[in-house]
């Protein structure tokens, strides 16, 4: 095992330790998904656990050279795509305070958030987590991990936003709409 990869997984660590930190209350905490999530938290859930056997079996992969990259240079790239990454989310997560939470639902005092960074991308934190599973494939220096990540992350990230953004407009309506057509989804210029 490379240096990039052991502190590739202790980035992931910091990620499960800020997301448990982060939350507060008993909403925040809780599993009980309504119909607005539409199954997106399991989607969620399924995705991070498959990219994270991915990571932990890059070693592998590196030591029979499938997928494998040879390059110093990508791992420690990587690292620093992941720790911006990390940054995002915690950044994203600390916005939202007490309506932060695991699953899709709006409380009744929650207003919408359009301070930084949500005054430019309305998933800051799902970018984040993007950035997180990149910066993984790349710190593990394994093409084949990357690829994965990138098609896995975009996918469940994407129905994740649908499902959020049909709740969010339900919610907030006519003032969701004006705050959408001011923002990026997911990546600025893009998406």
């Amino acid at each position: 095992m490379t240096i990039t990869i052991a502190l590739a997984y202790l980035l992931i660590l910091g990620y499960f330790v800020i997301e448990r930190s982060l939350r507060q209350g008993t909403q925040a905490l809780s599993l009980n998904r309504g119909i607005a999530d539409a199954g997106s938290s399991k989607v969620l859930w399924l995705s991070g656990a498959m990219s994270l056997l991915l990571v932990i079996a890059a070693p592998t992969l590196n030591a029979y050279s499938m997928g494998y990259l040879r390059n110093a240079r990508v791992g420690w790239i990587g690292l620093a795509v992941m720790a911006s990454g990390l940054a995002l989310r915690y950044w994203a997560a600390k916005t939202l305070g007490k309506f932060y939470t695991r699953t899709l639902q709006i409380s009744e005092e929650q207003a919408l958030i359009n301070q930084p960074p949500y005054n430019v991308i309305r998933h800051p934190g799902y970018l984040g987590t993007l950035l997180l599973e990149v910066g993984a494939g790349l710190a593990v220096t394994n093409w084949i991990v990357l690829l994965a990540a990138v098609i896995i992350g975009m996918t469940s990230k994407a129905y994740r936003i649908n499902a959020e953004e049909n709740m969010l407009e339900e919610g907030f309506g006519e003032q969701f709409q004006r705050y959408s057509d001011n923002t990026w989804k997911l990546l600025p210029f893009i998406y």
